[in-house]
C-alpha cells in the first residue's frame, strides 16, 4: 500500500481534537470527536492493507499480527512500566497493577464500561477497540471479500452496530455505549467502506464534513452533559464526516494542509502523544491555569512521543524489515 501523506494529516486533526478535549479548553469540549475520526482512518488504512495481500497471494495472519504488535506494544509497555513505577507517588489511590494488566491486556474497554475504576491510564480503552479488531479482521474479511457485494455487508454491519450502540445508550450508561468494542466499531466499519468503495467527495461535500467536525467539537459534551445525544447522534455525525474527510484524503494524499510537514510529523506522533499525554493532563487540570496544562502537556506528550518514535519504533520497523528480506531470501 502506497504512503499516503494526508492522512498523517488527518491523523495529527484527531491527536490534536483529542488532547485539546482532555485540557478543557474552551471551543474543544467535545474533542471526543477525534477518537472517531481515528476509528474510521484505523478501518481505512488496515481494510486497504489486508485487502492488497488479499489480492496479492492472501493475507498472512501471523505476519499482520507480528507486525501490529511491534508497532504499537512496545510504547505501550514503557508507558505502562513507568505509571506502575511512579503510581505510588503521583497516584496513590490508584490499584496500579490492576490498571496496567487492563491496559496491557488490552481489555480497559470493557473494563470501563462496568467497573468503577481509576482513570490515569482508562485512555487505553480505545486501544482495546483497535486490537479486537485487528485480531478479529483478517480472520473475517477473506471470508467477505469472496461475497458478491463485500461493500453492501459492511453498510449492513455499520447500520446494526449504530443501532445496538443506540439501543444501550438510551437503556444503559452512557459509558456502556461510549467505551465497548461492540458499541463503537461503527466508526471501523465505515472505515472499511472506505477503503473498499474508493467514493469520490466534492469540494461541498468536504466544507459541509469539516463543518460539521468543527462545530461537534466546540460544543460541550461528555462527561457531564447531553451524554445520550453525545454516544448516539454526535458519534454517528462525527463518523459520517470523517468518512468524507478520508475519503478526500485517500484521493488527495498531497492536499496542501493536510500533508504538509508540521501535520505529518504530528501525525506520525500521535500514537505517542495519545499514550503519554493523558496521565499528565489528569495531574495539571484542575489544579493548574489552562495555558500552563495545556503548553506542559504539549511539551511532554510531544518529547515522549519524539522519544518513542526515534528510538523506539524506528529501530523496531527497520529490525523488522531486515529480519522479514532475511527470512524471504532464506525462503
Amino acid at each position: 500500500m502506497p504512503y499516503n501523506p494526508a492522512l498523517d494529516g488527518v491523523r495529527a486533526l484527531s491527536i490534536l481534537a483529542v488532547v485539546l478535549f482532555h485540557c478543557e479548553v474552551p471551543g474543544a469540549r467535545g474533542g471526543f470527536i477525534g477518537l472517531d475520526i481515528f476509528f474510521v482512518l484505523s478501518g481505512y488504512l488496515i481494510t486497504s492493507l489486508l485487502t492488497a495481500e488479499h489480492r496479492h497471494g492472501g493475507i498472512e495472519i501471523g505476519r499482520f499480527y507480528a507486525r501490529r504488535a511491534l508497532r504499537l506494544y512496545p510504547t505501550l509497555l514503557l508507558m505502562i512500566a513507568v505509571y506502575v513505577g511512579l503510581a505510588p507517588i503521583l497516584w496513590p489511590a490508584d490499584d496500579r497493577w490492576l490498571s496496567a494488566v487492563l491496559a496491557a491486556l488490552y481489555v480497559y474497554d470493557y473494563a470501563q464500561a462496568f467497573w468503577k475504576l481509576t482513570y490515569t491510564i482508562g485512555h487505553t480503552w480505545s486501544l482495546g477497540v483497535e486490537e479486537k479488531f485487528y485480531l478479529l479482521w483478517p480472520l473475517v474479511l477473506p471470508f467477505l471479500l469472496r461475497t458478491r457485494h463485500p461493500a453492501r455487508w459492511l453498510v449492513s454491519a455499520f447500520l446494526v452496530v449504530t443501532a445496538w450502540r443506540y439501543f444501550v445508550a438510551l437503556n444503559w450508561p452512557w459509558q456502556q455505549a461510549y467505551f465497548r468494542f461492540d458499541t463503537r466499531m461503527s466508526g471501523i466499519l465505515l472505515g472499511a467502506i472506505a477503503a473498499l468503495t474508493h467514493c469520490r467527495v466534492s469540494k461541498r461535500a468536504l466544507a459541509m464534513a469539516c463543518m460539521a467536525l468543527l462545530v461537534l467539537m466546540a460544543l460541550p459534551s461528555l462527561p457531564t452533559s447531553n451524554q445520550a445525544e453525545a454516544v448516539t447522534l454526535r458519534i454517528t455525525l462525527a463518523e459520517l464526516s470523517a468518512f468524507v474527510l478520508i475519503c478526500f484524503a485517500a484521493e488527495h494524499g498531497k492536499a496542501r494542509f493536510l500533508a504538509s510537514r508540521p501535520m505529518i510529523y504530528i501525525g506520525r506522533l500521535s500514537y505517542g502523544i495519545y499514550l503519554w499525554h493523558f496521565p499528565l493532563v489528569l495531574l495539571l487540570r484542575g489544579t493548574q491555569p489552562l495555558w500552563i496544562t495545556l503548553s506542559v502537556t504539549l511539551a511532554f506528550s510531544f518529547g515522549m512521543a519524539a522519544i518513542c518514535l526515534h528510538l523506539v519504533d524506528t529501530p523496531l520497523k527497520r529490525w523488522r524489515r531486515k529480519a522479514w528480506l532475511e527470512a524471504r531470501s532464506t525462503a
